[in-house]
């Protein structure tokens, strides 16, 4: 059968049957796969178009779909070439793991009329003045990246919107010469900067120098590809936190910090329609780009915008913008030659004249601009990926991409989550919530003795506390609950009224003497378990018959600590910081709940030690990255209440929806 091109296929999950032990080398076994496949397509035939697309729409099933596509230009098409693509992309590694379904027609990115904004990712790039050095960073890729992560975020989407890689293979060799001669005379320039340096070790200098070395070892032989990394979307902010996820998992961190940057355009900015017309064309677009590209040195010779540090008279010379240092054609030119093909010269090595040989003219700036747009296989490996999605041993991959908890849809409530989860819940274990898929996430007292809590005003992190509150009585009533909250009570008066184990302060003198009353129990749990020589509370009942439950205390609205009295805030702190620090033997724990919990609002020896984050929604990105690593708080729903980034043992932030807890069940 002869296919043509574009060859479309639907990507599917197959089921996976091994159990956890073996679920690492699963997926490392996935993506080894991956890059398998990539490499022999681009061995197949030059100048393919690869594309790989996550296309989300809330009103299909599955919302998200996951495709590639296969461009090749028509005149090099051939029924070889075609036969042998789609046997390696439906019988080759690949397939063990994922399905290939041929589609006949992909519609859907041929009508992109709901497409409002279009986001690029590109390689960083900086113009440093007065030094006037170009510098297009490198991408630095995570070989781990499994895409769960924005696989996770684009499906909290409520808008269509389609995460587009496309990679196509680099053959314009007239383009290349010109970049290979502008990198080769940007590194001798920058030699000679370096060798007429009189000052001190210069650290940019060296940098771009390092950069351009690496360019002209790797471009010139290499395989390369030109790239397009874009989200299309209804809206600009789920453009925006997808492209950012991406840049944050399929990047690993340097030195320098800077690899990639985003450019967001609507439909009124150059470059969004020819964009769009790629994604529906198969093709790649370079209309979109950074605007520094309008900086007027730009257009200049190398060797003329990029000197040694003049001093002395030598400062009011040779102005370099001056209209001179504008590349113009060497005068041995003929007018009608193009100024950027190569120049005969007369040599003569030894004294005897040699034969003519070409010679490159002087390179400008912007010759090096194709290099932006230009990545090796190992760059773009941590973009070009198709997701993993968590694996199961009970459940297939198909069935876990395709399920969404209809709990998480639309909540549940506390006694629901009772009777389904009671399993789960113990004197040392309490449920926090469901991810999407339904699956639940328990904390343990023992490993996190102390947490924070965030979010802002009508979250769910007042709720949260309840639920929390609820099945630390559920597991044993006679548990002591001390709540500090500079609100007068008001969110905690029914369970005060009916929970005797419960008590409240609402000043902050009276919340000086709690914090020294826990104080004072925690250093006598801990004497008692000194004299009898043991290390735990269990041991202490178990040897001794001592029983000494565990006891939590809630700090609510926490910011107000800093307003107290001089004493009276100093008293608070010296006692939270060490109970912080020590009480996790002694059975003493610590929930801290805040708006933002910054440093300004809680002591950073107290949060160090808080190793459990459950944060709602915020509205600072600062906030968010600073507490859970990523800015996804950020951009949780209003509605419904009660989703927030859960950051526990593993140190993963996860969306998780928490139970709700009616005021009329402390009845």
């Amino acid at each position: 059968m002869n296919h043509n091109f574009p060859l479309c296929f639907e990507i599917t999950p197959k089921r996976i049957t091994q159990d956890n032990t073996y679920q690492s080398e699963i997926r490392k076994e996935i993506l080894q796969s991956q890059q398998q496949v990539m490499r022999s397509l681009t061995r197949l035939a030059s100048n393919f178009t690869f594309s790989l697309r996550y296309y989300y729409n809330p009103d299909q099933n599955p919302k998200i779909k996951s495709y590639l596509l296969l461009n090749h230009p028509p005149e090099s098409q051939t029924k070889e070439i075609s036969e042998q693509v789609f046997s390696l992309l439906t019988k080759g590694k690949l397939s063990d793991f994922f399905t290939l379904t041929p589609q006949t027609e992909f519609s859907q990115y041929q009508k992109l009329n709901w497409v409002n904004f279009i986001g690029e990712i590109l390689k960083q790039e900086e113009f440093i003045e007065p030094q006037n050095y170009y510098l297009p960073y490198f991408f630095e890729a995570n070989q781990a990246n499994d895409m769960s992560a924005v696989y996770d975020v684009i499906n909290r989407s409520d808008k269509k919107l389609i995460l587009e890689i496309t990679v196509q293979t680099y053959q314009n060799s007239d383009e290349k010469q010109l970049w290979v001669n502008a990198i080769n005379q940007m590194v001798t320039q920058l030699d000679t900067v370096n060798s007429n340096s009189t000052s001190n070790k210069d650290n940019l200098l060296s940098t771009t120098l390092a950069l351009y070395q690496k360019y002209q070892q790797l471009y010139p032989t290499g395989d390369l590809f030109k790239y397009s990394i874009k989200a299309l979307a209804e809206n600009l902010g789920d453009a925006s936190v997808v492209l950012n996820t991406l840049i944050e998992h399929a990047t690993k961190e340097n030195h320098h910090g800077k690899q990639c940057q985003i450019v967001l355009v609507n439909k009124d900015k150059p470059g969004f329609s020819e964009s769009l017309q790629a994604t529906e064309n198969v093709d790649i677009s370079t209309a979109i780009e950074w605007s520094g590209w309008q900086k007027k040195f730009s257009e200049m010779v190398i060797k003329e915008v990029i000197k040694p540090k003049k001093i002395g008279v030598d400062r009011f010379k040779d102005n370099p913008f001056s209209k001179s240092s504008i590349l113009s054609p060497p005068k041995a030119l003929n007018p009608a030659q193009n100024q950027n093909q190569p120049t005969e010269y007369d040599a003569v090595l030894g004294g005897s004249p040699l034969a003519k040989f070409s010679s490159p003219p002087p390179s400008r700036i912007i010759d090096l601009k194709p290099l932006h747009r230009l990545a090796t296989s190992q760059e773009i490996s941590g973009f070009f990926r198709i997701a993993v999605p968590k694996l199961t041993a009970d459940t297939s991959l198909e069935e876990t991409t395709k399920t969404i908890s209809e709990e998480f849809t639309n909540g549940f409530n506390i006694e629901y989550a009772i009777a389904k989860y009671k399993h789960l819940i113990d004197e040392d274990n309490y449920f926090v919530g469901i991810d999407q898929y339904g699956k639940p996430y328990v904390s343990n007292w023992k490993k996190i003795p102390h947490r924070i809590i965030a979010g802002e005003t009508g979250s769910g992190k007042t709720n949260f506390i309840m639920s929390v509150i609820y099945q630390f009585l559920y597991a044993n009533p006679h548990r002591e609950i001390y709540i500090a909250d500079f609100q007068a009570g008001l969110h905690y008066q029914f369970i005060v009224a009916k929970q005797p184990t419960v008590k409240i302060v609402t000043k902050l003198e009276d919340c000086a003497n709690l914090m020294g009353k826990l104080w004072h129990e925690h250093e006598a749990r801990r004497q008692q378990m000194l004299d009898y020589g043991v290390r735990s509370l269990a041991k202490l009942e178990e040897k001794a018959g001592i029983k000494k439950p565990r006891s939590l205390l809630i700090i609510d609205e926490a910011f107000y600590i800093k307003n107290a009295e001089r004493e009276v805030k100093k008293v608070i702190e010296t006692h939270l910081n060490s109970l912080a620090a020590q009480s996790r033997v002694t059975g003493i724990h610590i929930i801290y709940c805040s708006h933002t919990p910054t440093s300004e609002v809680i002591d950073t020896q107290t949060s160090n030690n808080m190793g459990e984050k459950v944060i709602f929604r915020i509205n600072s990105r600062t906030d968010s990255m600073r507490l859970i690593g990523e800015d996804t708080a950020l951009n949780l729903p209003v509605e419904p209440k009660g989703r927030a980034m859960y950051k526990g043992l593993d140190g993963i932030p996860k969306v998780v929806a928490t139970p709700e807890v009616p005021d009329d069940i402390w009845e």
